[in-house]
């Protein structure tokens, strides 16, 4: 089966110099003081693998995406994965990515695992790896679910809570109501067998559970028919609806018939109001044009008059006033020609006359248009008098029409509450059928036999497993014979007839660490499934203020340290406070935070 080998984790961010560590193939240890950044790798790696969420430190603001670099062992092909710091789906990038994303993803993956659905990380690793689509327990009666790859991180990604935790290293996830699961995941890894499909037993809860359910479908049933307003049955019922849908059928094709008369007698009239209204307009049009031509006509007639009195007051003048000046141009007896007077009195009467008859003729014309106007105005007012009655009539059957219309509406409004009725019936006619049908199924039921307990690990693997751990606590020198026994029951580990439980904090951290170790190690060789990586956080020590001086027993630091550079079988990346030996040969990368020789103050730039 193939593995994973994780390359780099890099952290990025618009403007941000980039936050990276690079990881060695076989053995990586960042270490230095606490509040370094350390353990926020670890969930950073976990938390790109699939976990729901990422503490928020104050270092990463700005940072806005976390990149993992991948290698597949068996191809050498390498992808990056691309998560937000707070972000619900994580992007694949072929190649190996360190910088801020600016191109498309090859692939965008939910968080969450699917056994339906392949678009998420978890099933994508799981394929890599082969392992997609096996099954473990989820409780002893034998239901299923599929493997998640978060079931494989609880036990390759150790955090430091866990890693001292006094809960045995099998039950990674942490949670009592899982302890099935986590021991089937483990069987899984042990024997790379998943489990198989088979029944599934009915228990006493269960029996009392469907005991209850016959109960309260019976009270659901007695309710249902209290709710029943018609004593007619089901039959009768729709029967008596198909009658009615035909009576409503006809009655609103009569009712339509008449809507659709009023319609046309109601756009009839809207047309004779329009007309009355344009009409109306213009008839006002005239008036004010008549009014207006009659103040004209007054003053043609005022200017008539006034010609008159100015031709006979001419002839008077031109009559009696004989010598002296002129009464008309003002000229002196001596400059007059003979007849002037009588010349002049001749010229403004030509003159008065010429105005008299100009004014005759405008004064005509202006009589002749106001009959004109006169004779619009009053076939307006006749066609309106018609119009008015027009539309009297049209109201008249406007109201016929309403008079047939409203029993019509009645009888439809009172059949449509009767089918409203009905079919409130047949509903409750049809839940209690449902309501029957699912008692009837549940009565029904015949009692399964509990099934046989989950099928354990073989007791030769349990012991292959046992010496395998054996052998990893010899190699880091820990005191005692480090006899190694694993419980099925309880998924207890023991060593040395004590079990890891009743142990102190750090050698519950050993043997945790141990564990981990072994399970790499034993299905590397046996070509089992495992991501092939695994993620120790505080195997040695849990605190270590900065800058001070800590002294720990040297031969078990170092017998630790030297067993994990010569492990082949798994990549290891190992978080701690205290310093490894300085006698670490390559293939090993060392990453001091904020310690002695440190040139970086943690893994986010300071």
């Amino acid at each position: 089966m193939s593995t994973l080998i994780l390359v780099h984790l890099t952290s990025v961010g618009p403007d941000r110099q980039s936050a990276s560590v690079q990881f060695d193939p076989h053995l990586t240890v960042i270490y230095g003081a606490s509040e370094s950044g350390k353990s926020y790798i670890v969930e950073a790696i976990d938390y790109m693998l699939g976990a729901t969420k990422l503490k928020s430190i104050h270092e990463a603001e700005g940072y806005t995406h976390i990149l993992l670099g991948v290698r597949e062992k068996a191809s050498g092909d390498v992808f990056t994965l691309c998560r937000e710091l707070d972000g619900n789906k994580v992007e694949v990038f072929e190649g190996d990515l360190r910088i801020f994303p600016t191109r498309q993803p090859n692939q965008t993956l939910n968080l969450k695992h699917s056994p339906t659905a392949e678009n998420n990380v978890s099933r994508y690793l799981l394929k890599i790896l082969g392992v997609d689509g096996k099954h473990v327990l989820q409780n002893a009666r034998r239901k299923l679910r599929t493997l998640s790859f978060r079931d494989l991180a609880h036990l390759s990604i150790i955090h430091d809570t866990p890693m001292a935790d006094p809960r045995s290293p099998v039950l990674a996830s942490g949670m009592k109501t899982k302890e099935t699961e986590d021991k089937s995941v483990f069987r899984l890894l042990l024997t790379g067998v998943d489990e198989p499909e088979g029944p599934t037993g009915t228990s006493e809860v269960e029996k009392k559970v469907g005991k209850g359910k016959i109960d309260l479908l019976d009270q659901l049933i007695t309710d249902t028919a209290r709710n029943l307003t018609m004593e007619s049955s089901e039959t009768d019922l729709k029967a008596q609806l198909g009658r009615l849908e035909k009576t409503l059928a006809k009655a609103s094709a009569d009712t339509s018939e008449l809507i659709s008369q009023r319609t046309a007698l109601i756009a009839r009239d809207r047309i004779l109001q329009t007309q009355t209204g344009e009409n109306d307009e213009r008839a006002g049009e005239l008036r004010t044009l008549i009014g207006r031509f009659g103040l004209l006509r007054q003053q043609y007639e005022s200017d008539l008059d006034r010609l008159r009195m100015v031709a006979e007051a001419g002839s008077l003048l031109g009559y009696f006033f004989r010598e002296g000046p002129c009464v008309f141009c003002g000229a002196a007896p001596e400059h007059q020609q003979p007849g002037h007077q009588m010349a002049e009195a001749d010229q403004l009467q030509i003159a008065v006359v010429t105005e008299t008859n100009k004014t005759n003729e405008l004064h005509a014309d202006l009589l002749t248009t106001m009959e004109d106007l006169g004779e619009q105005l009053s076939q307006l007012e006749g066609e309106n008098a018609s119009i008015t009655a027009a539309s009297r009539l049209l109201k008249d059957e406007l109201t016929t029409l309403d008079g047939q219309l409203a029993p019509l509406n009645e009888d439809a409004r009172a059949l449509d509450m009767l089918r409203t009725k009905i079919q409130a019936n047949l509903a409750l006619h049809a839940q209690i059928l449902r309501l029957e049908n699912l008692k009837a199924t549940l009565s029904n039921t015949p009692a399964a036999p509990m099934p046989a307990l989950p099928d354990g690990i073989p007791a030769a693997t349990v012991v292959e497993f046992e010496q395998t751990m054996h052998a990893i606590l010899k190699s880091w020198q820990i005191p005692g014979d480090n006899l190694v026994t694993y419980n099925q029951k309880t998924a207890e580990i023991s060593v040395d007839n004590r079990p890891r439980s009743s142990r102190g904090r750090g050698m519950r951290s050993i043997i945790h660490a141990a564990f981990t170790m072994a399970l790499a190690h034993y299905t590397a060789e046996r070509d089992l499934p495992h991501p092939g990586f695994i993620v120790l956080d505080s195997p040695l020590l849990t605190y270590r203020e900065p800058d001070e001086d800590f002294k720990m027993p040297r031969n078990v630091i170092g017998h630790f340290y030297r067993a994990l550079h010569a492990e082949r079988s798994a990549q290891v990346i190992v978080v701690e406070n205290i310093d490894p030996p300085q006698d670490l040969k390559d293939p090993v990368t060392l990453h001091p935070f904020h310690t002695s020789g440190a040139e970086r103050m943690g893994f986010y730039p300071a």
